[in-house]
């Protein structure tokens, strides 16, 4: 017996509704991003999101849907018009610009099920009557032998919009009036979703204000009004902080684009890839090479990245109010709208933190740049249907991936990296400034010169600022020319060709000149020899005659600064001994009894002091000059220990204690001696004047391989006098900070500076105990 056919739908549950709502957007903010993606695609310039507790209601200036429209499409489930092509005939022609889509899923409206248990939504259309359609997603509840279709919802034509007051300015649009809200919505989550609404749609301002969403919450102006003051007195280091009511402003191009480098990468006609790099506000290069990514051309694929420096984490978190890791990192949009979770703090899409991890000094993270990514909605770039799932691996999406490592990351890291990088004091100027020197600009005009001899590369144009022929003194300069050089030929630029061949001539004169000048340095060295050799007996005979010349003729070469410093030190040390006998000769006057022991400790002083005066004066003469003031290399902080705890002590004034602390870290470096006592002593005898009880000298050094010796000296005397108008003038020559010449704190500055050192006087005072002057001294290793 044969078998008879029979052809049978399939029958779909109304559990339908939980598979396509709540079970596959699973996330709050998704949700409201789909709805306001929808109002976006259907025209809207304008969508206000107004929050109660027992409400959400999305208001949108779009086209609206008529009662064909509402039937035919929106109530037609994963039926998309988009998708079809059909969303907007007969409405293209009316509107100024053509808008790509950015959802055809035909499920997001079913995003109102994720926020709530009931949907009244109406919506006019132009030339039609405003529809209401009423839903209940309970009524798809429990029921799961009940089949979908069978499950009824209203639908009504009303003479106007129930929440008229709620809408944008326009004649069309559609409410979304959602209730029984099934999560809370607190300040916090609001503002976090604020915040995320501000990436939904171009953050970086580069399409204008064609579309704004704007939030009421009228339950939150209090505590908006509290914020907003605190905003406006908030100091440098504070976040701000978010406003929930008003509208969504997108200002990240103001707060990064002039502060640090950037990388703006787009697919011009056909396959032509064009790139440039800036630098703060200022182009560095400009090229235009073959794409070769086939399946980015149809795309509109375009790049725009920016590298966060020092300076502009900071700013970020202090106009945006939180810091650029919690921001996000590089967003990708398709048709305008960001694809969700590409970008955020913990989403690695492009693999960058991974990379990173292979290198931290070699490559850029995440956390280091900041930037959005444009890409249509064509072939091969689709999001997952679960609307945080991302986009959809195709080999569309990895040309993209590996797009933007290549042209955008790795390009963006030869400069920074390679460049910047290398300058350590480059982050903290917010200029080019520091890539004007001669070791920048030659690392840049490589940088280039290698880009233009790049098969298949056109240099359009490049910063002649930066890319040019640095100083012939310069170590630089070879390099340099040589990358200018090849530039020249790439491009056949006339003019820099010129300046290459100029500068060949000058450095080949310069060669020449030397290298006369070091044959006549031989041959002077081989008569100096003979000379020397032929005078060997004579210079016995007479070795004590020259060496009275030599010391007659070294005494003679001191500088009028030399002269007043030690000087200086004579005064220190001889009015020392003058009050020590002035004090003496007071106790014997006055009947006091004085034992031995206080005479010899009287003697011991007076003659470590004359010691002094000796050492200062046999220094002034040149005499022994060898043994006083020759270089030394050892630990300098263990020197500057020693010094004060085995000879200042023993001169102090008294009724002061100089106080010396060391981290025991070694910072070995060459030294004088004598320079080092000088600064101590000038140190000590400033306090004694101040009237201090206490000096304090902190020994300290830096990390790394070449540590850095830090000397915080503070006492507690009268600080420094209110009368100076700038505190760095103590160490001008004549200032005084006590009753003396003015020039104790002067030699101080010119001992430290001569060591390559820095000297800073701090207003503020060390410590409570120590309240007087503070000084601040660094000497390298």
């Amino acid at each position: 017996m044969a078998s008879t056919k029979e052809l049978q739908p399939f029958r779909v549950s109304s559990g339908l509704k939980d598979l396509i709502g709540r079970d596959l957007i699973t996330n709050d903010f998704v949700a409201v991003f789909e709805l306001v993606k929808n109002a976006y695609d259907a025209h809207a310039t304008r969508v206000h999101l107004h929050f109660s507790q027992d409400a959400i209601i999305i208001a949108d200036n779009g086209k609206g849907m008529s009662r064909d429209a509402i039937l035919e499409r929106w109530l037609f489930v994963a039926y998309s018009a988009k998708r079809e092509g059909t969303e907007d005939e007969n409405y293209r022609d009316k509107i100024t610009a053509a808008r790509t889509f950015a959802g055809a899923k035909g499920v997001g409206r079913f995003s109102c099920d994720r926020l709530g248990s009931t949907l009244t939504l109406s919506s006019r259309a132009a030339g039609h009557p405003v529809q209401l359609l009423e839903v209940d997603w309970k009524q798809y509840e429990g029921r799961p032998r009940d089949e979908f279709g069978t499950i009824l919802v209203e639908l009504s034509e009303i003479g106007e919009f129930p929440d008229a007051k709620l809408m944008p300015p326009g004649d069309t649009g559609t409410v979304l009036n959602i209730s029984g809200l099934r999560g809370a919505w607190d300040r916090s989550k609001l503002q976090s979703l604020k915040r995320e609404l501000a990436k939904l749609i171009d953050p970086f301002g580069r399409d204008g204000s064609r579309f704004q969403i704007s939030f009421f919450a009228p339950e939150e102006s209090d505590a908006d009004t509290v914020d907003e003051k605190y905003n406006k007195v908030r100091n440098s280091d504070s976040p701000a902080r978010t406003i929930v009511n008003g509208p969504i402003e997108n200002n990240i191009i103001d707060v990064v684009g002039r502060k640090t480098t950037s990388i703006h990468v787009n697919i011009l006609h056909g396959d032509i890839m064009e790139t440039s790099l800036e630098d703060r506000g200022e182009l560095i290069y400009r090229i235009q090479e073959p794409s070769p990514y086939p399946g980015l051309t149809a795309a509109g694929f375009r790049a725009d990245i920016y590298f966060l420096n020092r300076s502009a984490k900071s700013t970020f978190a202090h106009r945006m109010g939180i810091p650029s890791v919690q921001f996000g990192s590089i967003f990708v949009f398709r048709n305008g709208f960001r694809v969700f979770p590409i970008g955020a703090e913990d989403d690695d899409f492009f693999s960058l933190n991974q990379r990173k991890q292979q290198g931290q000094r070699r490559f850029l993270g995440g956390r280091d740049v900041i930037g959005r990514v444009d890409v249509l909605g064509v072939q091969g770039f689709d999001e997952a249907t679960s609307r945080d799932g991302g986009l959809i691996r195709t080999p569309e999406v990895e040309e993209l991936i590996t797009c933007v490592r290549d042209k955008c990351i790795r390009r963006l890291e030869r400069y920074v990296v390679d460049i910047t990088w290398k300058d350590k004091f480059d982050k903290e100027v917010g200029d080019l400034s520091r890539m004007m020197r001669d070791e920048s600009s030659s690392l840049i005009g490589q940088l280039v010169a290698r880009l233009a001899a790049t098969d298949g590369v056109t240099l359009i144009e490049y910063n002649p600022d930066l890319v040019r022929i640095v100083d012939e003194k310069s170590s630089e300069f070879e390099a340099s020319l040589g990358a200018l050089e090849l530039l020249a030929d790439r491009t056949g630029d006339p003019e820099l060709l010129k300046k290459v061949d100029e500068a060949r001539a000058r450095i080949k004169a310069i060669q020449e000149a030397e290298a006369t000048a070091r044959e006549a340095e031989r041959r002077a060295e081989s008569r100096a020899e003979a000379a020397e050799a032929a005078a060997s007996v004579a210079e016995a005979r007479y070795g004590e005659e020259r060496e009275r010349n030599a010391f007659l003729v070294a005494a003679g070469s001191l500088d009028h600064d030399t002269i007043l410093n030690l000087h200086h030190q004579i005064i220190i040390h001889a009015s020392s001994v003058h009050h020590g006998v002035k004090r003496m000769m007071g106790l014997l006057r006055g009947g006091k009894a004085i034992t031995n022991a206080d005479w010899t400790d009287f003697l011991e002083r007076m003659s470590f002091r004359n010691s002094q005066i000796l050492t200062a004066a046999r220094f002034a003469t040149k005499g022994g000059y060898k043994q006083q003031s020759a270089e030394t290399k050892a630990d300098l902080s263990a020197y500057i220990r020693d010094y004060i705890e085995i000879i200042t002590n023993l001169w102090a004034p008294q009724g002061l204690k100089v106080q010396v602390s060391s981290d025991e870290v070694e910072v070995v470096r060459t030294f004088r001696p004598i320079e080092i006592g000088i600064v101590v002593d000038n140190l000590v005898t400033n306090a004694a004047k101040a009237k201090a009880s206490i000096v304090s000298f902190g020994l300290s050094a830096t990390a790394g391989t070449r540590p850095e010796l830090v000397i915080e000296v503070a006492d507690d005397g009268n600080g420094w006098p209110e009368s100076l108008d700038a505190l760095e003038r103590v160490f001008e020559k004549g200032i005084t900070t006590t009753d003396g010449s003015g020039l104790g704190l002067y030699h101080v500055k010119q001992v430290i500076e001569g060591m390559r050192g820095v000297i800073e006087a701090h207003a503020e005072p060390l410590s409570e105990k120590l309240d007087g002057a503070h000084l601040r001294i660094r000497v390298p290793s």
